[in-house]
């Protein structure tokens, strides 16, 4: 039993993580900027909607992900052979479902996306060619959740690494070419995501296979026919269900406001949002860590151990984005105007550049503690966090758009994620009851 965490086990763990989980925001600056290169503002609108369309869907589902992780990190804590299979296995057959599920009503969904949005028409056209080829990706991004979430648990860092660098590369190469090369245009980025993963999928159950030392038995298998275990981790995802449910609303607001103001402006934003997401993947990576270390932590009822994950952990955050704010100041007009060559863009997005310094800054302390509520599995607190959040978006978003246009969305964008920050840290002290 571990009461304390060295700075050292701390970094073994989180450092791969956060490169590893990087890599996937990078890949839609990569699909950007390779529709930025294109001859219209048109494409990058495509794109940029047909993310959040699918970020929509699988975000929805991404407890799949974060669940399997805490369960999985349990299991390895108590060293459950039955709970460790279980882990992975009850995930998996929620997954399939939900894909499966998501084919069939796909064209109502994109139906009515699209009337939501209001794009202008050559950008609707564009994204139907992009959306009806990522759907088919559906069951092997949801797989991909469950299987990348059992490994984080299980602490199998190579692997974990691996299979996310090398699935997001093989999308930004093939993306280059399919689109540059083959003149494949929109398509060219959707087939390149779908074979990636398709790939992430395949080397997701080899890691399992090879690393795993999963014991499948009768008697695990036997347990999956009850039902109530199903719905005791379907009571804990309805909370991260919700908790994305009211991101994903953020995110829309988010959008179509951008959208109401031209198509400039949407593609301007989508271009600083992917720059964003870049560094907030690197502190989702560093959740992932703590999450790890929180269900370890709860698995030996250990206080002083996740006293130590949040210390460190605070430290270790305190030094990144002090490093990375310095980094975006000086490179952030080089990185914008990397993204795109259309001028009118490139500068549209200058003048909001401040964003890109401001927003880790406001968000990084509520996504760190994120990665410890879920590792315990204390998801009321996200749940009754994201209430707040979403309702306060909405009122500020209409308040300080009427006065402030861009500026008063993005204002309302970082105000929103520091007021999460504000509440998960309230709600610290409540977590010693899960160790009692």
């Amino acid at each position: 039993m571990l009461s304390q965490l060295t700075y050292k086990e701390y970094l073994k763990v989180t450092i791969p993580f956060m490169l590893s989980t990087a890599t996937q925001p990078l890949l839609g600056a990569v699909n950007t900027a390779v529709m930025g290169h294109m001859s219209e503002a048109f494409y990058i609108a495509a794109v940029s909607l047909g993310v959040i369309l699918f970020n929509n869907i699988y975000w929805l589902f991404g407890f799949l992900r974060v669940s399997t992780t805490s369960f999985s990190a349990q299991a390895l804590g108590s060293e459950s052979a039955k709970d460790k299979f279980l882990a992975l296995a009850r995930p998996l057959l929620i997954a399939i479902v939900i894909s499966l599920i998501f084919l069939i009503i796909y064209p109502w969904i994109f139906k009515y996306y699209a009337l939501l949005m209001k794009p202008e028409s050559q950008v609707v056209e564009l994204m139907k060619n992009y959306c009806d080829i990522i759907i088919w990706g559906a069951p092997f991004v949801l797989i991909n959740y469950v299987t990348l979430g059992w490994l984080m648990g299980q602490m199998i860092i190579r692997y974990t690494m691996f299979m996310q660098i090398s699935m997001n590369v093989l999308n930004i190469v093939l993306s280059i070419v399919f689109v540059f090369i083959m003149d494949m245009n929109i398509q060219g980025v959707a087939y390149a995501s779908l074979i990636a993963q398709i790939y992430g999928c395949m080397v997701g159950f080899i890691a399992i296979y090879k690393r795993g030392n999963l014991t499948i038995r009768n008697e695990y298998i036997q347990s999956l026919k009850t039902l109530q275990p199903f719905l005791a981790m379907m009571k804990v995802n309805v909370d991260l269900m919700f908790r994305t449910v009211c991101l994903l609303t953020i995110n829309n607001l988010f959008a179509i406001a951008g959208a109401s103001m031209g198509t400039v402006t949407l593609a301007s934003n989508a271009i600083i949002l992917e720059i964003i997401f870049i560094v907030v993947y690197f502190i989702d990576g560093m959740a992932n860590g703590v999450s790890v270390f929180s269900g370890k932590a709860k698995g030996y009822k250990d206080i002083n151990l996740l006293n130590s994950v949040l210390k460190i952990s605070l430290r270790c955050l305190a030094v990144f984005i002090i490093f990375i704010s310095v980094i975006m100041y000086i490179t952030k007009s080089y990185f914008i105007n990397m993204m795109t060559d259309l001028a009118v863009v490139a500068n549209y997005a200058n003048d909001y550049s401040i964003y890109l310094i401001l927003h880790p800054i406001c968000a990084c302390v509520g996504l760190l503690l994120y990665g410890m509520y879920t590792g315990i599995v204390n998801t009321a607190s996200i749940r009754n966090m994201m209430f707040v959040a979403v309702i306060f978006f909405y009122i500020c978003q209409k308040i300080l758009m009427s006065y402030l246009g861009n500026d008063g969305i993005w204002l309302t964008y970082n105000l929103t994620y520091l007021l999460e920050s504000i509440i998960l840290i309230l709600y610290l002290p409540s977590l010693k009851k899960y160790f009692n």
